[in-house]
């Protein structure tokens, strides 16, 4: 039950924040569309002297902390922060010549959204279509492609994988290779992107930089190489579910079944994950334990404990598995790591001392 001075604690930042936005209001809010008007002026000037007057007009911190609560100016600057980049790089059309106002603009960038959002989540037939031909007749920059997935996309993996499968088929080799950069810096980690963008380097003439991107993956031993792209896959569904990408998870051990994965390789793999978080290889591990994949299940905890040494849930686990193979001193040795055990814990313990002893009297 809600107490009257939780009501009146309301009440007052209510009206707190009413009487803030009268003096926003009486200050500031009065030449909204006068400031709008100047900005739709200076765009259909169309020079880049015009477009500079724009940008210093948002590089105004005073001027954009007045106004950043207003969607258009929100808005507003984001397209000048892909404008300003663009310019830098000399992209040409930039943004800001993709219509000659302000509503014209905002416009636009909503157009772009709702491809996005209508390809990330698989709505209509003809949105691969459609993407393609706004990105033709807008001439869509790969920086402006890399602000949108950052800024406008619900699920950035899901769509920039889509994307890169997309830009790829299609030939599209700016826009592709923007995709595979912005994965590496924004979701880093993927040994096949990063293959990729070391393949393009050499490619291309740069060997020191793509001898530098290939650092970054894990040497994969002469007796493994012919099961590189196995390796890659694996990893990606791992990499996949360390960014929380949705139904990574029972991917994994749909790929274990399938693709009857050596343990081996699944040993290599995790033995080179960087991921530090213990719930990470725990979650790994209750799925594989589901999946009655018992040897591999022993490989992640394993893992785990590089993580969090002592950890009593991955070494109760650890134990249990020793117990159901029979390795009773392999139990206790794991238990004997724990640090601060808990009732079950010790519990389990006294329990496989008993079997321990029960079985040297048989």
């Amino acid at each position: 039950m809600v107490e009257e001075k939780d009501y009146k604690s309301t009440e007052q930042e209510a009206l707190a924040e009413e009487q803030r936005e009268q003096v926003w209001q009486g200050t500031w809010g009065k030449d909204v569309n006068l400031y709008l008007g100047k900005i739709d002026n200076l765009l259909a000037q169309g020079t880049r002297e015009s477009r500079m007057q724009i940008k210093a007009m948002f590089m105004d911190r005073e001027f954009f902390e007045h106004y950043k609560q207003v969607d258009a100016f929100a808005m507003m600057f984001v397209i000048m922060s892909i404008y300003e980049m663009e310019d830098a790089r000399g992209i040409s059309p930039t943004i800001l010549e993709q219509a000659d106002t302000v509503e014209g603009l905002l416009d636009v960038m909503f157009q772009f959204k709702m491809i996005l959002y209508r390809l990330d989540f698989g709505v209509g037939q003809e949105t691969r279509t459609e993407l393609l031909s706004f990105i033709k007749e807008r001439s869509v920059s790969s920086t402006w492609m890399s602000v949108m997935l950052t800024t406008s996309v619900f699920r950035p993996l899901t769509m920039a994988l889509k994307l890169e499968k997309i830009f790829a088929d299609e030939g599209l080799q700016q826009l592709w290779l923007s995709i595979l950069f912005f994965l590496e810096e924004y979701l880093p980690g993927n040994y096949r992107i990063i293959a990729r963008i070391a393949a393009i380097y050499r490619e291309n003439g740069r060997p020191e930089v793509a001898a530098d991107y290939q650092k970054r993956i894990p040497e994969i031993p002469e007796k493994l190489q012919a099961q590189k792209e196995l390796i890659f896959e694996c990893q990606e569904l791992l990499w996949k579910m360390q960014y929380k990408e949705a139904g990574a998870d029972r991917l994994i051990v749909k790929f274990m079944k399938n693709k009857k994965m050596e343990d081996v390789l699944w040993e290599f793999v995790l033995e080179h994950c960087t991921v530090e978080d213990k719930e990470y290889y725990l979650r790994i591990a209750e799925l594989l334990l589901e999946a009655e994949e018992p040897e591999k299940v022993g490989s992640v905890l394993k893992r785990s404990l590089k993580s969090a040494p002592g950890d009593e849930i991955a070494l109760c686990l650890l134990a249990e598995i020793a117990v159901n193979c029979g390795n009773i001193d392999d139990a206790l040795a794991y238990l004997s790591q724990i640090e601060n055990p808990g009732k079950l814990a010790m519990k389990f313990q006294r329990t496989c001392v008993q079997l321990k002893e029960r079985r040297q009297h048989e």
